[in-house]
């Protein structure tokens, strides 16, 4: 082995372990300050959720966030659509099931031709918000007991307008959730913590964020996003536009998708590689974009690069070399897994979050080089250009 290879080998590594330290010293750092910080408790928190029916878990989601425990008062908002018969049958039996929650349903039309259906909904429920803190929640997004404790205070921050969550999956029930899940929970923290240490965060991740109704107010909440399909690319900037600062936060939060087969898994992880070439890398600039792919994008394909530098050179050294790469990402990636992915991927999936690493460089190169063209909850989308898009086919819901 020779020593410039020798030297890419050690970097390699260098790479890898300098994210986990990384990752372990946002945890460490965050925790010390939970601990010297109490919540405003006297907030209201107004949780807006856009729901749409389809997901066999999504029932179990909702009722989750129900019963999560949180030092704040809260009222939940969930907004459907008008001819959305499983969502508008589904809510009333968890709102009767919960008589003790405020739990606001509004129904609304769908959204206008070229209209975001979530940012809609967004802006519709926000109008019928009544507390000082605002929470935007995914319908399949799971917040952890005192999720909203440990990320409301970050409003608080000099300059910050928006505080956001960390995901991971939980969905393991057949094949195409599992690969899903370990393309989530393999990459989440070592993707969104350690850029953080280079820069202010960017972008947000759009499942779970928290926002100050003040401070919403004073950048006319989310008006003249509606035509942004990447919604939560289009908040950050909103927000950033504005002189605020977006703040990472500690707070874990599960996700549960359940991926019908492999159409539903390729569409989705399609949908993933392109919205952020339409949004994110289009948009920031030339000091965010190089810590983007040096810290994000190069360093997905290094697994890929071992293993391709094994097959078309093999030797002892080489093979120990890989053995050591891939022994590391276990170690780290199983640590991750116990100790803030409270345990979501099973032990004899952890096998799967390292051939997934190898998985995710075909991905992104697909997305490269595929149309425009999304499936996004049964609708198919047309992205254009200028970063509008228009919908080709609308969802059918079936009647109940």
């Amino acid at each position: 082995m020779s020593l410039l290879i020798l030297s890419i080998g050690l970097l390699f590594l260098a790479e890898r372990i300098g994210k986990y330290l990384l990752v372990e010293n946002f945890f460490q750092r965050e925790d010390e300050i939970d601990r010297s910080i109490e919540p405003v408790v006297e907030s209201k928190v107004s949780i807006l959720q856009p729901i749409l029916s389809g997901d066999p878990t999504l029932w179990d989601c909702l009722a989750k966030n129900l019963q999560m425990k949180t030092s704040y008062p809260t009222e939940f908002l969930w907004l459907i659509d008008d001819d959305d018969a499983e969502a508008q049958i589904g809510c009333r039996q968890l709102i009767d099931r919960y008589p003790d929650i405020s739990i606001k349903l509004i129904s609304l039309p769908q959204a206008p031709e070229r209209i975001s259906p979530k940012m809609f909904k967004l802006i519709e429920g926000l109008q019928q918000a009544l507390g000082e803190m605002v929470v935007v929640l995914d319908d399949d997004t799971i917040l952890p007991d005192r999720g909203l404790d440990r990320a409301i205070p970050f409003l608080n921050r000099p300059a910050v307008g928006v505080a956001f969550g960390l995901p991971y999956y939980l969905n393991f029930s057949n094949i195409w959730s599992a690969l899903v899940s370990c393309v989530v929970n393999s990459s989440s923290l070592l993707t969104y913590v350690p850029y953080t240490f280079l820069t202010a965060p960017f972008t947000i991740n759009g499942m779970f964020f928290v926002m100050k109704r003040e401070v919403l107010d004073r950048v006319d909440g989310f008006s003249g996003l509606e035509t942004s399909i990447v919604d939560d690319f289009a908040i950050a900037k909103h927000f950033r536009s504005h002189g605020y600062l977006l703040a990472q936060t500690p707070v874990c939060h599960g996700i549960s998708t359940q991926i019908k087969d492999a159409n539903h898994y390729f569409s989705l992880l399609n949908r993933w590689f392109i919205f952020p070439q339409e949004s994110i890398l289009k948009s920031i600039n030339i000091r965010e974009l190089a810590i983007f792919y040096s810290t994000a994008l190069i360093s997905t394909f290094i697994p890929s690069i071992v293993v391709g530098y094994l097959v078309l050179f093999p030797s002892v050294s080489a093979t120990i070399y890989a053995f050591i790469y891939f022994g590391v990402n276990a170690y780290i990636l199983t640590q991750f897994n116990t100790k803030y992915l409270n345990n979501a991927t099973p032990d004899r999936q952890i096998l799967l979050l390292l051939a997934i690493q190898l998985i995710m460089p075909v991905h992104i190169i697909l997305a490269l080089f595929s149309p425009r063209r999304i499936e996004w909850r049964g609708k198919t989308i047309e992205l254009n250009a200028d970063g509008s898009f228009e919908i080709i086919k609308q969802r059918s819901v079936p009647e109940i």
